[in-house]
This record gives structure tokens, C-alpha cells and sequence, in this order.
């Protein structure tokens, strides 16, 4: 039983979504703090008294410096590469699903010539 191009054109935008929002998204708010996470002694040199010595690294947000556990880039280098490409996956599949999706919704519609 062959599946309609509409059922088939909707499931390849709902993988899109979850490409997006389950693997792209949480990855990409994982990798753009990770970018500015700074070590504890440049953080103790910016940020007097409000850093805490037993942390890994750490982050600012709007001014305020924040604990990062994931370490900074350099003391962590597999674990952000590990992340890029987590990234680099979710939105590629996301571009092919969307892509997919597509093709699928603008193939119904198509007449044939002659």
C-alpha cells in the first residue's frame, strides 16, 4: 500500500522538527556559551569575589559571571568538537528533511507536460 505524498510530505516535516528541536537546537545552546566560557583565573582577574575557586570554568551572561561545568574549549577540546558535530548533524538533518519535505509537497502538485 503505497503512502499519499501529503502523509509522506507531513512525516518529513515532523522528523525536520525533531532534527531541529531535539538534536540542532539543544546543541547550539550548549556550543554558543561554550565559545565564551573563560577560565577561573582570567574570571577571578574580570570578576573579584564572585567567582568560586571549586569551579570548572566559567561564563558570563549580561555582565554577570555564571558556573560552567563543561570546562573551557582548551580543557575540553573533545567534548566541544563532540558538540560541533552533534550541531552540524541536527541541522543537516534538518536541511535534508526539510528539503525532503519539500519535494514531496511540490510533487503532487506538478502537472505533467503535453
Amino acid at each position: 500500500m503505497p503512502v499519499s505524498q501529503r502523509v509522506q510530505s507531513g512525516c518529513w516535516f515532523g522528523v525536520a522538527l525533531v532534527c531541529f528541536f531535539l538534536i540542532a537546537f539543544p546543541a547550539f545552546t550548549v556550543l554558543m556559551p561554550w565559545i565564551t566560557a573563560v577560565t577561573l583565573a582570567e574570571a577571578t582577574e574580570e570578576f573579584p569575589g564572585q567567582i568560586d575557586p571549586n569551579w570548572t570554568g566559567v561564563t558570563v551572561y549580561h555582565g554577570r559571571p555564571h558556573e560552567w561545568n563543561f570546562g573551557t574549549i582548551g580543557e575540553n577540546p573533545a567534548g566541544f568538537v563532540a558538540c560541533a558535530v552533534i550541531l552540524g548533524l541536527g541541522v543537516g538533518g534538518f536541511i535534508y528533511c526539510a528539503y525532503r519535505h519539500q519535494r514531496a509537497s511540490a510533487g503532487g502538485s506538478r502537472r505533467a507536460n503535453g
